[in-house]
């Protein structure tokens, strides 16, 4: 937004600003010339002066120029700026030769351009039908606009649709899953099982281990009991034999 300057004097033209600047610049080289006393560095400095006055002078027109065509009359001026060439966007529009269309006397007028009553009638019919088809044009693209909506929806529906086959597919991978966990917990029962039988197994073993065991005990027991008892009669026996022996000597 260009903020509002101060009213500017009508005089005050840039041509009248450039000659003001070549004035000071003047001035400027009159004042350097008389302090030189050196011809030859005069002479140096009186062409640098002038240079110096002469860019200044120049680059302060083209300020002011360009402000004036930007509108604007701050410090930066854009340099990238890109101009378009093309006004109507790749339509060429006929040559028209309006000065030919213009009558030079009125009283005695003379146009190049003219139509018969023929040319007429077949141009204004010509245009009714282009204007006719320019219409159904419009009412074409007006339909492949909405044709261009329905197809939106209809791949929206279809991705919508895509989403919840998706979404199915994954139910029957959780119920896969199920049933392999359900699979998978009976094949651990059924291992248990058989695990239990084992068990049951091992301790029908061990009993019988431990029967034998007893019995295995009780035999030798009752061996050693025989033997015992085979060792008291011997005994028992050599008793007799003795006392009868004894009792048989006596008598005598």
């Amino acid at each position: 937004m260009i903020r509002p300057t101060k009213e500017k004097n009508p005089k005050e033209s840039i041509g009248s600003k450039a000659a003001k600047l070549a004035q000071e610049a003047s001035l400027n080289l009159i004042n350097t010339a008389s302090n030189i006393n050196n011809i030859s560095d005069g002479i140096g400095a009186v062409a640098s002066a002038i240079t110096t006055g002469r860019a200044a002078s120049a680059g302060a027109a083209v300020d002011v120029k360009q402000a004036t065509a930007s509108g604007n009359y701050g410090s930066h001026q854009p340099s990238d700026i890109v101009f378009q060439t093309d006004f109507y966007g790749g339509i060429t529009l006929p040559e028209t030769d309006f000065a030919g269309m213009m009558p030079s006397d009125l009283l005695n007028p003379s146009i190049s351009v003219s139509a018969s009553e023929d040319q007429l009638t077949s141009g204004l019919e010509i245009y009714a039908d282009a204007t006719r088809a320019q219409k159904l044009y419009q009412a074409g693209f007006k339909y492949i606009s909405e044709l261009g909506k329905t197809k939106q929806e209809y791949h929206k529906a279809q991705s919508s649709i895509i989403k919840a086959s998706t979404e199915g597919i994954k139910v029957q991978q959780e119920i896969v899953r199920f049933d392999r966990q359900n699979i998978e917990l009976e094949t651990d029962i059924v291992k248990r099982e058989q695990s239990s039988e084992k068990l049951n197994q091992s301790g029908i073993q061990l009993l019988g281990l431990q029967k034998e065991i007893t019995q295995i005990t009780r035999k030798i027991e009752a061996l050693e009991a025989k033997r015992d008892a085979e060792i008291k009669a011997v005994e028992i026996q050599t008793q007799m034999i003795t006392q009868k022996y004894l009792v048989e000597s006596m008598n005598n």
